[in-house]
Order: C-alpha cells, then sequence, then structure tokens
C-alpha cells in the first residue's frame, strides 16, 4: 500500500510538471506571437493621383508591387495627395484612395509600429512639403517609428550623400532612343511649381549636359522654369530638327495625353509641328521604367536604413 501510494505520488508530480511544463511553453509561444503582432510594419506609397486607368495601372501599381517584392515583410498601402484626383475617382468610378493623413490614422488604429512614407513625386515641390512631409510630422510622436523615403530628385551628391540626378538621368536613357540622329534631340515636360521656382529641373538639365545627353526640360507651369519657350529658344539654338516628347512625369495623364501631345493647337506638339520641326511622342509615364522603379526602392532602403 505505501508504495502504491508513493507510485501515485510520483505520478501526479511528473503530471503537474508537464502541465506547468505546457503552460509555460504555451505562455512563451503567446509572447512571441504578440511581439511578433505588435512589431506591425507598412510602407505607404504616396501619389499624386490619376483619374487614368491604365496610367494608375502602368505606372503607380508597378512601382507599388515592386517595392512589395523587394519588402516582403512589410505591408504596402497607397494615398494620393490630389484631393481633385480623389473626388473624380470616387464619384465617376467608385474607386476610393485615402489621403495620407487617413491612410496613417488607419494604421495607428491598427497597431502598427514602423510606418515608411515612400513619395513617388519626382521633387521635393509644394505638394510633397506641404502633403507629404507635414502630415508625417503630425504622427512623429504617436508611431515609434516613421520615416519619409525622399522623391526621385533630391540629393546632389554633397557629403558622400547620393547624387539623384546623375542616377536619374542614367535612368532616363533607359528609355530614350539608343542613337540620337543628328539634329535629334528628347524634350521632357516636367510639372513645375505653380507658386515657386522649382530648380530641380534646371539641375536635371545641368546633369544631361555634364553627362553628354542630349535632352532638354521643361515644364508645364508657366510661371516656372525653363519653360516651353525656353525650351523652344534651345532648341533653335542647337538648330535641332528632329524631336521626341516625353513626359518627365511619373504617369502619362492629363498632362501628358494634353498639354504635351494634345491635339489643341497650343500643346507643345502641335507648336513644334507649326514651326516645323519632326516631332515624335512617347506617352509612357516614369512609373513604366524599371531603372527608375528601383530607384523608388532604393530610396525605401535608404529611409529603413535612416537615410532620410
Amino acid at each position: 500500500m505505501k508504495d502504491d501510494f508513493i507510485y501515485r505520488l510520483a505520478m501526479i508530480a511528473v503530471f503537474s510538471v508537464v502541465l506547468l511544463a505546457g503552460s509555460n511553453l504555451f505562455t512563451i509561444s503567446k509572447v512571441k506571437a504578440q511581439s511578433i503582432e505588435e512589431n506591425k510594419k507598412a510602407i505607404v506609397v504616396v501619389s499624386f493621383g490619376t483619374t487614368y486607368a491604365e496610367a494608375r495601372k502602368s505606372c503607380i501599381e508597378t512601382v507599388e508591387s515592386r517595392i512589395q517584392q523587394a519588402f516582403p515583410e512589410y505591408d504596402v498601402y497607397r494615398a494620393f495627395t490630389s484631393k481633385i484626383v480623389m473626388k473624380r475617382l470616387a464619384e465617376r468610378d467608385n474607386i476610393h484612395v485615402d489621403d495620407l493623413e487617413t491612410v496613417l490614422a488607419k494604421l495607428q488604429n491598427e497597431g502598427y509600429t514602423e510606418v515608411i512614407i515612400q513619395t513617388t513625386h519626382l521633387t521635393p515641390g509644394e505638394e510633397y512639403e506641404k502633403k507629404v512631409l507635414v502630415v508625417a510630422m503630425r504622427f512623429k510622436e504617436i508611431f515609434p517609428k516613421i520615416v519619409v523615403g525622399r522623391p526621385l530628385l533630391y540629393f546632389k551628391g554633397d557629403d558622400g550623400q547620393p547624387d539623384d540626378f546623375a542616377i536619374a538621368a542614367e535612368a532616363l536613357k533607359w528609355q530614350m532612343p539608343s542613337e540620337l540622329s543628328e539634329g535629334q534631340a528628347v524634350v521632357f515636360m516636367g510639372h513645375g511649381s505653380p507658386n515657386q521656382h522649382n530648380p530641380a529641373y534646371e539641375l536635371m538639365q545641368q546633369h544631361f549636359d555634364e553627362a553628354n545627353i542630349n535632352a532638354m526640360v521643361g515644364v508645364v507651369e508657366e510661371t516656372d522654369h525653363p519653360s516651353f519657350p525656353d525650351v523652344q529658344k534651345s532648341l533653335a539654338a542647337k538648330n535641332m530638327k528632329k524631336i521626341v516628347l516625353m513626359p518627365l512625369l511619373l504617369v502619362a495623364g492629363d498632362h501628358a495625353n494634353n498639354d504635351m501631345a494634345g491635339t489643341e493647337k497650343e500643346s507643345w506638339k502641335n507648336q513644334l509641328l507649326g514651326q516645323g520641326y519632326e516631332v515624335e511622342t512617347y506617352l509612357h509615364g516614369l512609373g513604366e521604367n524599371t531603372a527608375i522603379q528601383d530607384i523608388y526602392v532604393q530610396h525605401v532602403r535608404d529611409a529603413i536604413a535612416g537615410l532620410e
């Protein structure tokens, strides 16, 4: 009887140890799961936006997809900065895209702890400063980590920083004719800033000139420069006869299809034709250029590493 009692006590002890060990394992697993869940990471890709469905797919979605492929440990979200585009998409197509502030508020509610904001804007102009940087600053104390990736054209190669303009110039060569014939030039249409001068386009022109790339940059905003009349003067001074028009824009949307290559007499294409130039148009946004996509991926990588 005594031996049987001792045996039963031993079995109870063993069973208790197993239960305790199982409980501890469950607790540890639960803590690990909670830790993984709490470290939720997101990348918000912020674009101006477009109402052109095909351009949205080929230029914006492609950049977002490349970023998602490069950073599978992050959830990728979309935001637009143009309220007009968002309003038209909602009313016309029943497509709802949030602005950056709305997306960040949702990420806060869903418990994200690390947020990388990557803009697809080309330059640090008004749209980037007021609708990306200012909004991000409002959430600086909310997320443990929130950083903003720089636009396509930002660093100038000073103090060991990358030369974004030289990198972009090489990427743009990928979509240009491999060999420009004598008297032929590529003219890029950028946006420009409506209320203040944006020097990024002049710097881009300098890099084209330094790299002996026969390309010229103009902006559609008439109050900024280099303007289209500036481009026309350069073409005449260099005795150019054949022109390839390309958008220096993420998407080939309204500006590319109307201001650059439209049927109206004021379009760049028709003005040049009227002056006797041979004109070709390239209606593809920079988002379709895989070399440009690679740059945005690198800017996300730089932002994660702390190069804001």
